[in-house]
C-alpha cells in the first residue's frame, strides 16, 4: 500500500490518498517497479514472480479501462 499525503505549509495533513500496490503497478508500472526494487532490497527473502491469476487479469482490464476513457 502507498499513502500520498497532501501537507499545508504548517504541516497538516490536507488530504490523502491510499493506492494498493496492484493499482499503481496498472496506473503507473515506473512507480511500481521502484517500490518492488525498494521492498526486495529490505525484505531477505524474494518471491519469485508468475503471471496474474485470472481475477487480476480481469480487474487490471477493468481498471485500465476506466483510466483510458
Amino acid at each position: 500500500m502507498v499513502k500520498v499525503i497532501h501537507l499545508s505549509d504548517d504541516g497538516t495533513e490536507k488530504a490523502a490518498v491510499v493506492l494498493d500496490d496492484f493499482t499503481v503497478e496498472v496506473v503507473y508500472s515506473g512507480i511500481a517497479d521502484m517500490l518492488r526494487d525498494a521492498a526486495t532490497a529490505q525484505a531477505a527473502d524474494v518471491m519469485p514472480s508468475f503471471g496474474l491469476p485470472r481475477a487480476a487479469r480481469q480487474r487490471r482490464e477493468k481498471l485500465l479501462t476506466r483510466v483510458r476513457s
